[in-house]
């Protein structure tokens, strides 16, 4: 590694660092993280005094309970539903669509509530939303979107919770971690997302996607939670998912190298910046795997506007360079605003990881490229794995100490950041005059 390249990583670390001892100051959480948890050890102990927690490091999880009661919601949406543009991939979590009460939501298994987050004011206040994860094991969590409330044993717990709130918080199978309802103007279902680090999904560049827990993006770990409930639950569960074909639970990883189909993304979109109008993804229906389908996060297809559309033509699947220019008629069918509208799409192969892509209003036979046509390739804006886990440590860190240690943490930082920031400047200097 160049000598620029380790000043460049010790500034993005002082800076990062530096952020968080500042995005700290302002975290009423009232326990402290335990370090050993976010390290990955085997055996844990809960804060304020609570009986030990013990999780067994590679210890095969089960689910033994639903989240939800069967008479809570009418159906399931496997993985891989299309929602852009915050949904312009395939989602990487499954969908309770649910009836008009307020129910109660179960951890489906025993482990360590790790982080919450409210989203009520990024809502405009308009309805409470909150999301939640829970450590089942050293290797697999499971998460909820769009909780419209936590139970009280959680807030009594946590106090205030803000946008993003790491805690510890040992739960029993079985017990009641908030409730459920359709949201006004929201989201009408109930999220649930599995993500088990001993499976990698079969995406070109797995290093692209791996958050996952932040709604809208996507895991490269990511499971169908269905697949570990016990065997009753599980056969009871997928009778109500409404999906035609295998696998039952869904699918979202369509990347084929050399192929045009699976997740795109628009060539040299800036890097470390999830943009959704760079986002294109050439997959197949979550209800109906035979069904191709178009899914537009932006307007850079334009005409062709943001949404999902039907596709007919050549199997995305078998789409390569020998094929050439390949043509795609597309009817609109989601959302409303799009639905029955007609569209065709040119898509060509032009490398193992790069199309070349243009949109034209209405279905239109022979079509040749203009200067219109955008190019896309399969190499998203993610940082590297391992920064989740050193951002979650850090935090769990930094939640350990005073307000007045990490106020010294923020002066220190800023001060270093300056210092590699001089010395970046000095060694580019140094290499211009050689």
């Amino acid at each position: 590694m160049s000598q620029v390249k380790r000043i460049i990583i010790l500034s993005l670390f002082i800076i990062l660092v530096t952020g968080l001892g500042f995005s700290q100051t302002h975290y009423g959480v009232k326990q402290t993280s335990n370090v050993n948890w976010l390290l990955l050890t085997p055996t844990t102990s809960s804060y304020s005094g609570d009986s030990n927690t013990q999780i067994a490091s590679l210890e095969k999880v089960t689910f033994t309970h639903m989240p939800l009661d069967d008479e809570a919601y009418d159906y399931i949406r496997p993985l891989g539903n299309l929602n852009p543009p915050y949904h312009t991939f395939p989602t990487d979590h499954i969908y309770f669509g649910l009836k008009n009460e307020t129910y109660n939501i179960y951890a489906p298994a025993k482990g360590i509530i790790t982080q919450i987050n409210n989203w009520t004011a990024e809502r405009g206040g308009a309805y409470q939303d909150y999301s939640l994860q829970i450590k089942h094991s050293l290797t697999f969590k499971s998460y909820f979107h769009h909780m419209s409330g936590l139970a009280d044993w959680i807030l009594e717990k946590v106090g205030e919770v803000t946008e993003f709130t790491p805690v510890f918080i040992p739960v029993e199978a079985g017990q009641v971690i908030g409730w459920a309802e359709k949201q006004p103007g929201g989201s009408q279902c109930l999220d649930w997302g599995a993500i088990d680090d001993k499976i990698t999904l079969s995406f070109i560049h797995p290093e692209t996607y791996f958050r996952g827990v932040v709604h809208g993006d996507v895991n490269v770990h990511a499971v169908c939670p269905l697949d570990y409930l016990e065997e009753s639950l599980r056969e009871k569960a997928y009778q109500k998912v409404i999906r035609l074909d295998e696998p039952r639970g869904g699918k979202i990883d369509y990347d084929l190298l050399g192929r045009a189909s699976g997740n795109w993304f628009l060539e040299g979109s800036p890097s470390g910046i999830w943009n959704n109008s760079a986002l294109l993804a050439l997959v197949y229906h979550v209800h109906n795997a035979s069904q191709m389908v178009v899914s537009v996060g932006g307007n850079v297809l334009a005409p062709l506007p943001i949404g999902v559309f039907n596709a007919t033509g050549p199997d995305f699947r078998g789409v390569s360079a020998e094929s050439g220019k390949t043509i795609y008629h597309l009817v609109g069918d989601f959302p409303e605003s799009v639905k029955g509208q007609n569209y065709t799409l040119v898509v060509q192969v032009v490398g193992d990881e790069r199309i070349r892509v243009e949109a034209f209003t209405g279905h239109q036979g022979e079509v040749n490229f203009t200067e219109n046509a955008v190019f896309y390739c399969r190499t998203g804006p993610y940082a590297p794995l391992y920064f989740e886990r050193l951002i979650t440590l850090s935090l769990a860190i930094l939640n350990q100490h005073s307000t007045s240690f990490k106020a010294a943490l923020i002066v220190l930082g800023a001060a270093g950041g300056v210092a590699v920031l001089l010395a970046l400047t000095f060694v580019l200097l140094k290499k211009g005059h050689q």
